[in-house]
């Protein structure tokens, strides 16, 4: 069984992987692509494969895009952080919607449900229903952190930004006060609400609250003023400006 993914995080790439082959040790992942553009040359040139896993959101625009250049003949499960696509994904006949972080148990039933069709289909509406009220994400609240030889927890919700550095991720309330943490920073962007944070670029996420003021940035990217003040320039990677924009305008 051949499989593509589709996928621009690097953290969410390596846990899909582990995830299929502990499920499916004799599937084979014959490529990884992180932009619609490269999909979509090499799906134009090539056989597609049995199955393929799709992020929505690229790191070049929206995988649906896709779509409008070549008539995939896989079956697609969408995943991606976002359930608010949900409709339009089964509109390019879904098979299904995965959120991020991906579940061992919920993939499992994606491939069962994969195994059990032949050709694709669309899926009627009470199923699409189902699957959306069912897959709602629960995000993390807190974070567990240790002080000295204690232990104590900071909620998400007075975090103003979390920060990447020299091999350590940092969380920084909205007091001042900061915070190592165990987990990386892809591994935090997983677990937090995106409607309230953003990965602007990639040692930055940060809350919308935190934002004082955005600014035109050389390179066609974008400065932001950050309350607390961060000491480096707080930059919105070329890449990530279109769909920045559109989380801020919302």
């Amino acid at each position: 069984m051949k499989v593509i993914i589709v996928e621009d995080e690097e953290y969410a790439v390596k846990r899909l992987k582990q995830l299929i082959l502990q499920l499916e040790p004799t599937w084979e992942i014959i490529h990884v692509f992180d932009e619609v553009a490269d999909t979509t040359h090499w799906l134009t040139n090539n056989e597609h494969p049995s199955i393929i896993f799709m992020d929505i959101q690229l790191a070049d625009g929206f995988s649906f895009e896709i779509f409008k250049q070549v008539q995939i003949k896989s079956q697609v499960i969408f995943t991606t952080a976002f359930n608010n696509y949900a409709v339009k994904a089964f509109r390019h006949n879904g098979l299904d919607y995965l959120l991020k972080p991906i579940q061992l148990e919920l993939l499992s039933e994606s491939i069962s449900r994969y195994k059990k069709l032949t050709s694709p289909q669309t899926i009627d509406l009470d199923t699409l229903t189902s699957l959306i009220q069912g897959k709602q994400t629960e995000y993390k609240k807190r974070f567990l952190v240790k002080s000295g030889d204690q232990f104590n927890f900071i909620e998400v919700e007075k975090v103003a930004y979390f920060v990447s550095e020299s091999s350590y991720s940092f969380a920084f309330l909205s007091s001042g006060n900061q915070y190592i943490l165990d987990e990386t920073l892809e591994q935090i962007e997983q677990q937090v609400d995106p409607k309230m944070f953003f990965r602007i670029n990639r040692k930055q996420l940060v809350t919308i609250r935190a934002i004082d003021a955005i600014e035109n940035h050389f390179n066609n990217r974008l400065r932001l003023k950050l309350l607390p003040k961060l000491k480096d320039d707080t930059i919105v990677s070329r890449s990530k400006v279109k769909e920045f924009k559109k989380w801020i305008d919302r």
